[in-house]
């Protein structure tokens, strides 16, 4: 049995999502979600953001056949299932978009965002979570403690490869209830669908090893860019640059509290003069870098700029191949991390927005409702850059109130669905039964990722591909409506943060505590995974993180970007006593900006080549920003700017055609980070605390209507000063 009474698909309402159903067609369309299972949660989507790979091309990921998108999402709990204990019909929650499948070495090694078979919100083949609905799941007993629990035979007993079965329709709609976090009085939905995209900057402070002894530098201040800011600042950064292309990114970063900002241009023969700005802004020595563009320009001058001993932590993915000079890195033992999502950081992500040390709020900057002519726009918004930082889809509900039968009484779930190349329309999204550990939550804050518009432009992301109709979005939060029988510690009416990846929780990865790489991971609006943009979305309570009071639902969705700078800066060991250079003040060079800080680094200088980001990385608290070029001839020059910003001794470049020999001869480490991994209560934390403040961040909020989707796509996709576009559902 469920809980949480009767499911909006049982009084006659029709579950709508944004499907992705070509190159650049968006159409809402109805979404049939499975039966709720026993460890399923149906959440009513109230706030879903669009990512970068939403709106483009991402890697390798390619859109094969009609996808929901959406990943940044939050919502409010309609139904549980009846193995569901920690949360209840009613509760706000965020929700993590991956699903890890815990049976492959990096599960089993606590990698879980590394897992190879991560199921991705959005992220082709896997729906994403825009739609009014969604059910996330646990399979059989999937939170790594449970599943753990089960001993040798009982893991084997579990039919992974028939799941499919086990979750109806299609378990790419599926999601756990522990993935399903529950948000804070304080916290708004839209804060919790941030937390998606918070998640990565928690997971690449983590990385980084973010302190009170960390400079940082935060290269690009678009989403991604500012979280990491936020991020680092929560985790002590002393000082942090935001570097940028656009001054009102930049703007935007200092308004975040960016101790110092640089505007560089895209040219590569620039690089020289932006790293002596750089080192001039940031005062110090740049201890960790974040590169939150994934570009060769940024990332060379990421390594020019940084310290002898000190870390690069590549948070942005863009380009495959990369020119850079790796071997005078080597040389001075500068290590390359890689950050690749999150892992277990929405409860991280969730205290940091609760306690007010981190605002995600500002990086929404537009909101859009959900309509076709909306979620149009919306993307539209998103990929046009311009002044959009994060767009968000704000899915209205039509009734309010705390468990009981499903509050839209003859509403239809509606969800922002991925239907076509540049086409989102929203459409029915049906929600699945209500599992024993899940909680249905119904979205109010959703962020629009960069993720989310490479979808919606190209269908693509790296290897995953859109094949299908998707519902979009995974930076979300909600408020919980109805929890399964098994949720204990979230009740309806809880406000929560989603943290969108599942683990399998089967793979070394998941058992070494690094969910956030597992191969098997289910993430919101990662093909064939549905997201979470959309009115309700159904997800594991253990994955939904209760926001404090002093947090809004904005600042819970946050908590999805904010958590991609805490892992970088976990995973650079950021401190007290490290400076840091983050390359990229977009929205994950911003979060990671804001993460160094409050992991205790003492300076943090920012690099991009745009002036508006720059000015955001400064008003967020970047302690310098140096503007760079795209010339790859410049980055001598660049990284003696950077070096006089961050205060620390200039060197000089030496670029090689094979890129990483020049690492590994001076013995840089590498060090790569995918999303996340537990985040969400540190970034929640972070934000309670006020150590964070991802508010500056959200340029843009629109409301969730198909006119108001494709105007915060667009808005999101354009840059400019669009840092974070958000979705008050």
């Amino acid at each position: 049995m469920s809980k949480g009474g009767k499911s909006d698909q049982e009084e006659g309402e029709e579950n709508m999502a944004a499907w992705l159903l070509g190159l650049n067609t968006l159409k809402i369309q109805p979404f049939k979600l499975p039966p709720l299972g026993p460890h399923d949660v149906r959440v009513g989507m109230k706030a879903v953001g669009i990512c970068g790979s939403d709106a483009l091309r991402l890697a390798d990921y390619v859109v094969k056949e009609p996808m929901v998108i959406g990943h940044e999402c939050a919502g409010i709990i309609e139904e549980t299932g009846s193995e569901v204990k920690d949360l209840v019909p009613g509760d706000r929650v965020a929700l993590e978009p991956g699903i890890s499948f815990w049976r492959c070495d990096l599960c089993k090694e606590g990698r879980y965002n590394l897992c190879p078979d991560m199921k991705f919100f959005g992220l082709p083949p896997f729906h994403g979570s825009l739609a009014r609905q969604i059910i996330s799941l646990i399979c059989g007993a999937l939170f790594p403690e449970h599943f753990r629990a089960l001993g040798e035979n009982g893991r084997q007993n579990l039919d992974m490869d028939n799941i499919d079965h086990y979750w109806g329709l299609s378990w790419l709609i599926v999601h756990p209830a522990y993935l399903c976090f529950k948000l804070p009085d304080n916290v708004s939905l839209e804060a919790g669908a941030l937390c998606e995209p918070l998640s990565v900057a928690v997971h690449a402070c983590r990385r980084g090893n973010i302190s009170p002894e960390t400079n940082v530098l935060v290269m690009g201040a678009g989403p991604i860019g500012l979280v990491t800011l936020l991020a680092a600042r929560a985790f002590g950064a002393p000082r942090i640059v935001n570097v940028d292309v656009d001054g009102n990114r930049l703007s935007v970063a200092k308004e975040l509290g960016a101790d110092g900002v640089v505007k560089v241009s895209t040219n590569m023969q620039d690089i020289p003069k932006e790293v002596e700005t750089i080192c001039y802004v940031m005062g110090a020595k740049v201890d960790v870098s974040f590169d939150c563009a994934g570009l060769s320009k940024t990332m060379s001058t990421a390594l020019s700029v940084t310290r002898a001993g000190g870390k690069v932590c590549l948070v942005g993915l863009g380009h495959n191949e990369m020119t850079v000079p790796l071997t005078p890195a080597a040389a001075r033992e500068v290590d390359v991390i890689g950050v690749f999502r999150y892992k277990n950081t929405w409860p991280l992500c969730i205290e940091l927005l609760r306690s007010g040390k981190i605002d995600v709020k500002p990086l929404i900057t537009h909101r859009f409702g959900f309509s076709q002519k909306e979620i149009e726009e919306a993307f539209e918004t998103s990929a046009g850059g311009g002044n959009a930082i994060k767009v968000m889809f704000n899915l209205k509900s039509k009734r309010m109130g705390k468990g009981g039968k499903s509050h839209q009484e003859g509403e239809e779930n509606m969800a922002a669905w991925l239907v076509g190349l540049n086409t989102l329309k929203i459409q029915p999204f049906k929600l699945p039964p209500l599992g024993p550990h899940d909680v249905r939550v119904r979205m109010k804050a959703v962020g629009i990722c960069g993720s989310d518009v490479h979808f919606l432009k190209t269908l693509r992301l790296a290897d995953f591909v859109v094949k299908e109709p998707m519902v979009i979005g995974h930076e979300c939060a909600g408020i919980i409506e109805e929890i399964g029988s098994e949720v204990k510690n979230l009740v309806p009416g809880d406000r929560v943060a989603l943290e969108p990846g599942i683990g399998c929780w089967r793979c070394d990865l998941c058992k070494e505590g690094r969910y956030n790489i597992c191969p098997d991971m289910k993430f919101f609006a990662t093909p064939p995974v549905h997201g979470s943009l959309a009115r309700q979305v159904v997800h594991p309570a253990d994955l939904c993180f209760k926001l404090p009071d002093n947090l809004s639902l904005e600042e819970g969705a946050m908590c999805e970007p904010l958590s991609v700078a805490v892992h970088a800066c976990r995973r650079a060991n950021i401190g007290p006593e490290t400076n840091v250079l983050v390359m990229g003040a977009g929205p994950i060079g911003l979060v990671t900006l804001l993460a160094a800080h409050a992991f205790g680094a003492p300076r943090v200088v920012v690099v991009d080549v745009d002036d508006y980001r720059l000015s955001v990385a400064n008003n967020l608290g970047a302690d310098g920003v140096v503007k760079v070029s795209t010339n790859m001839q410049d980055i001598p020059q660049e990284v003696e700017r950077i070096c006089e910003m961050m205060g620390a001794v200039g060197v000089h470049a030496i670029t090689m055609t094979v890129p990483l020999t020049p690492a590994a001869a001076r013995e840089v480490d590498i060090i790569g980070i995918f999303r996340y991994k537990n985040t969400w209560p540190l970034c929640i934390e972070l934000l309670r605390s006020g150590k964070i403040d991802v508010k500056p961040l959200i340029t843009h909020r629109f409301g969730f209507s198909q006119k108001e989707v494709e105007e915060a796509f667009e808005t999101s996709a354009r840059g400019g000063d669009a840092i974070k576009v958000m979705f008050n559902l």
